[in-house]
């Protein structure tokens, strides 16, 4: 029940809201965007002619501002004013999204049309305790925010690869690390959640402390079940924060060297030596030449502290020295300085599916090329001379990660390491013409369906949806199983039995 104090804002914000009118209108994000103006310090609540409201509706991708314009944007500076705003939104049943790092690719994900969007720029706490074991981060930093704080003091921890992501919706989804090989991916990795339930309260959820909603927030989303604020998560010694590198470009002619080469790592190197980690990613690019595949890899451990170190191959890698290559690039850098190198600067429209299969077998991800050359072809030719860069993405799961999933009770993303070795397949794109929006989504859905019926055709399908990738109309929580989508719905009734959250917060997947 809300106290007497935020009834007279909510009454104030009414009055305001309604005045010089006969009757009173019934409430909407104009009145709720007053109500919460009223209810948090000032500067907090930025209306389409501030600066600040410029500011905030940026996004990487553009399609979630193209014609998108929330209300108004709520700037909370801790999790009090988070559950204060929550609360008003509440009361009013105003429709509303979350903005962590806005990284969402498809129009709306972290953005309100004509609602309210949270933006939560403000909580950008970073704490790491006396013993040097835990980082307390704030749901509004970036990941390049964490690094730079970190790589100094000679630590890590598992969390995303690019600079520019938002720390929140990479770990509520699952997030793949540079450090999953040792450790799992970063929701493997959380100690404790601090959230904003539906209700206004806050809560704290860890594997000694609401085990459910720990549970669920280990790549369930939080669109379901609260806005978190804070992340307490595991940290692990690395000098300088530093790690081996070396990106080949390598010609598009090659791919299926390329390809099965990376089967193999998935399947035998990483297992063996699980401070490596690698992707594989084909594009079509003009000034490559056409198609080419550009393969990352990427070692925990220094091989010494020479000037010529970072020449010394990693056993694990060796077998790529044979590829022939465009480019390579070999590195000893700390966290920051690759994450930056690998940003995807903001301005184009982005898409993202993705699916998983069984990895198997070589000739699959081989074949799997031709579905998505097809794809290219057909959205070059629609482009008529407009800027387009298609992707196609392998990002192992390899057995050894699967393993390190199990830890704390397990996550909720229904990954075991008897489905395993398993290869996450990506279809992303970045373009230019709005008008070609359509198509992009049509054709990304179309392969990715013919992905998955080519892996059944052979007994090597999985159809394991990675949130952090998914298109919109992707189911991405069925594809959890059967139990833990059952589960995450129970835990969601239980932490919002009215399901507030499921109803009000759009944009997102939701159960």
């Amino acid at each position: 029940m809300l106290s007497s104090g935020l009834n007279k804002i909510l009454l104030g914000a009414l009055a305001l809201a309604t005045a010089g009118s006969c009757t009173l209108l019934t409430p909407s994000s104009d009145v709720a965007c007053k109500a919460i103006q009223l209810a948090l310090p000032p500067g907090r609540v930025n209306y389409p002619d501030s600066p600040t409201y410029a500011k905030e509706n940026t996004y990487w991708s553009s399609r979630q501002t193209d014609n998108i314009a929330p209300a108004c944007f709520v700037a909370p500076k801790n999790a009090f004013e988070v559950a204060a705003t929550v609360k008003v939104l509440v009361s009013l049943n105003t429709q509303f999204s979350v903005k962590g790092g806005g990284h969402t690719a498809f129009a709306g994900g972290s953005n309100s049309d004509g609602g309210v969007t949270i933006d939560l720029m403000y909580l950008t706490t970073l704490n790491v305790s006396s013993d040097r074991k835990t980082v307390s981060i704030g749901a509004g930093n970036r990941w390049i925010n964490v690094s730079e704080a970190l790589d100094t003091q000679g630590l890590v921890v598992v969390g995303g690869r690019v600079a520019d992501v938002g720390v929140s919706g990479l770990i509520l989804g699952g997030g793949i690390s540079y450090f999953s090989g040792m450790y799992g991916w970063a929701c493997d990795n959380v100690r404790n959640y601090e959230v904003v339930l539906a209700s206004g309260l806050i809560v704290n959820a860890s594997p000694t402390k609401n085990k459910d909603l720990y549970w669920a927030l280990r790549g369930g989303g939080g669109s379901n079940f609260g806005i978190v604020t804070r992340f307490d998560v595991a940290a692990y010694e690395q000098p300088g924060g530093n790690i081996w590198h070396n990106s080949l470009i390598i010609p598009g002619a090659a791919n299926a060297s390329a390809i099965t080469m990376y089967q193999n790592l998935t399947v035998n190197g990483m297992p063996a030596d699980n401070k490596a980690h690698s992707y594989m990613v084909l594009t079509h690019m003009d000034m490559l030449g056409g198609y080419a595949v550009i393969s990352d890899l990427f070692h925990a451990d220094l091989p010494n502290t020479s000037d010529s170190a970072h020449e010394e191959v990693p056993g694990v890698f060796q077998p790529f020295e044979s590829l022939p290559t465009i480019m390579k690039t070999k590195s000893i850098v700390n966290v920051s300085t690759v994450s930056r190198e690998i940003d995807i600067p903001y301005g184009s429209r982005q898409t993202w599916w993705d699916t998983t299969v069984k990895a198997t077998d070589p000739s699959l991800l081989i074949d799997i090329v031709s579905l998505w050359q097809d794809h290219v072809g057909k959205l070059v030719a629609a482009a008529k001379g407009t800027a387009v860069t298609p992707f196609l993405a392998y990002q192992a799961i390899p057995l050894n990660v699967l393993k390190a999933m199990e830890a704390n009770g397990g996550n909720a993303l229904g990954l075991k390491q008897s489905d395993g070795p398993l290869m996450l397949i990506q279809l992303t794109a970045q373009w230019a013409d709005s008008a070609l929006d359509d198509l992009m989504e049509s054709s990304s859905e179309e392969v990715i369906g013919k992905i998955n019926d080519l892996a059944k055709s052979r007994g090597l399908n999985h159809g394991f949806v990675y949130a952090n990738y998914a298109g919109n109309r992707q189911s991405v929580f069925e594809s959890y199983g059967a139990d833990n989508h059952a589960k995450l719905k129970q835990v969601a009734l239980k932490w919002d039995p009215k399901g507030i959250l499921r109803k009000l917060w759009k944009g997102y997947f939701k159960l």
